[in-house]
């Protein structure tokens, strides 16, 4: 009783140290974890303002602000190796809020003016994506300089606060909500420098990256998600708290498994789930019960957040492991969610009157569920992915030094499939050919003295070695 007391007692307080570590890895960057979420609550709230100037079709404000950020995403997309890392950028460090304030301070002014100022409020809206984007690619390049573990933590709490705390404000009179819009962007502004200050020099953003391969079958997939999002949404009986649920769903689940189950779930797994949801939903909406309507609101609308933030997070891991600018690789991501506004359009009354396929909405929601579908399954046919899906993303020539990083991590990972090592072998594998103490290794993929033994034992197995040197032997030998 004795051992199995001092096992049981072990396993608690191993428990408890990784719990710990968690926290402790989580609470140590506070400003980053805080400052992007007040970002997505000032996007929220303003896309909900200019959604009000238009009541028979509110994602038409919607649509105005996400296109004063298509410039922006354009610029990077053209420009990323002159222009980033934007931090560096004082200009457009500083000229982001200050775009974001200047767009509430007009708003105000113009809002009590006669129908004339409606164009000139329409120009607002613009001012205020502009300056929104260039906000969310500079919070995605201090994402990138983190690990995998906290790029989750961060970018899930993140959206989970962000949208907390704008639906919550919404609710306020006027005037309180216009101090919220004008104290977000300068706090954000203020956490962003503290974050940064506190990133290691050798973890910063830099531009030395190689010929890019963008990973296009999960941007595309998105596209497609995006679509079906922007029908459905287009539709008059989308429920506007529908999106907002989504996201607290989506993002409460992804923080919850990284938090507290990171150290024995595979997220290769949640891939699989954003296009259940999705199907799940577009079919949902065919049936005739009275709440069905709005169990698909929330099903498309989780399912898309899902699909989103996974994304997200993979563009921040890639940008992190192999040192591409995460301004380009989300300048792109965003700029495939313009599909959203074709989704949109193809909803209104108009444009189904005028195609015929368009007419019946029960072929148009299984025409999107099957295209969900498609879509897909071409991304879950890949035989073989990372953690992130690291995989799906190549670079051309090997100079820099992040591109002698890429191919350490390729040989690594066909040495991986060769061998039949599962997820979490493979990434033990790497960071023993890393070099790797069993320390730092225990504190960067949060498990505990044991079970990285356990790993490395079966690692030893497959490889038919009998040392971590002969390991590392085995690696170099494979390098050609």
């Amino acid at each position: 009783m004795d051992a199995m007391g001092e096992r049981k007692e072990h396993r608690q307080g191993s428990a408890a140290a990784l719990s710990g570590r968690r926290l402790a890895d989580m609470t140590k960057l506070v400003p980053s974890f805080f400052g992007f979420a007040f970002v997505r609550a000032w996007d929220d709230l303003v896309f909900s303002r200019f959604a009000a100037l238009f009541p028979d079709t509110p994602w038409l404000g919607q649509d105005i602000v996400s296109l004063g950020m298509l410039p922006v995403f354009l610029l990077i997309v053209f420009a990323a190796r002159r222009l980033a890392p934007l931090y560096r950028r004082p200009v457009l460090v500083i000229g982001a809020p200050l775009l974001m304030v200047a767009s509430v301070v007009f708003y105000e002014l113009l809002l009590g003016m006669p129908d004339g100022a409606q164009v000139a409020l329409v120009l607002v809206a613009l001012l205020a994506g502009a300056g929104a984007a260039l906000s969310i690619l500079q919070w995605a390049e201090l994402q990138s300089c983190l690990n995998s573990l906290q790029i989750v933590l961060y970018v899930s709490g993140s959206f989970f606060l962000g949208s907390l705390l704008g639906w919550m404000a919404l609710d306020a009179g006027p005037e309180r909500m216009a101090v919220v819009l004008l104290l977000l962007p300068a706090l954000s502004l203020l956490c962003l420098k503290a974050a940064f200050a506190k990133i290691a020099t050798s973890d910063l953003p830099k531009n030395d990256w190689g010929a890019v391969r963008f990973p296009w079958k999960l941007v595309i997939v998105l596209g497609v998600y995006e679509f079906a999002m922007g029908v459905t949404q287009g539709d008059v009986a989308f429920g506007e708290d529908a999106p907002v649920l989504g996201v607290l769903a989506a993002s409460a689940v992804l923080f919850c498994l990284a938090f507290f189950f990171s150290h024995r779930f595979d997220f290769t797994r949640i891939y699989r789930t954003p296009f259940v949801l999705m199907v799940c939903g577009l079919l949902a909406a065919l049936l005739s019960f009275s709440a069905s309507s709005a169990v698909a609101n929330v099903l498309v609308s989780t399912g898309y957040a899902l699909m989103f933030l996974l994304l997200t997070m993979l563009l921040c891991d890639i940008s992190h492991r192999y040192g591409v600018s995460a301004a380009l690789l989300c300048s792109i991501e965003e700029l495939v969610m313009f599909t959203g506004v074709g989704g949109h359009l193809v909803a209104q009354p108009a444009v189904r009157a005028a195609v015929p396929l368009l007419q019946d909405g029960t072929v148009l929601s299984i025409s999107l569920a099957v295209l969900v579908v498609i879509a897909s399954m071409v991304l879950l046919s890949e035989r073989e992915y990372s953690r992130w899906g690291a995989s799906f993303f190549g670079v051309g020539s090997r100079d820099s030094e992040a591109d002698v990083r890429a191919a350490f991590v390729e040989r690594c990972d066909e040495l991986a499939l060769q061998h039949r090592l599962s997820p979490r072998e493979k990434e033990v594998f790497q960071l023993i050919a890393e070099g790797k103490s069993p320390s730092e290794i225990e504190g960067e993929l949060y498990i505990a003295s044991g079970t990285l033994k356990s790993h490395t034992r079966r690692i030893y197995q497959k490889f038919d070695v009998h040392s971590r040197g002969e390991l590392v032997a085995l690696l170099q030998e494979n390098k050609g």
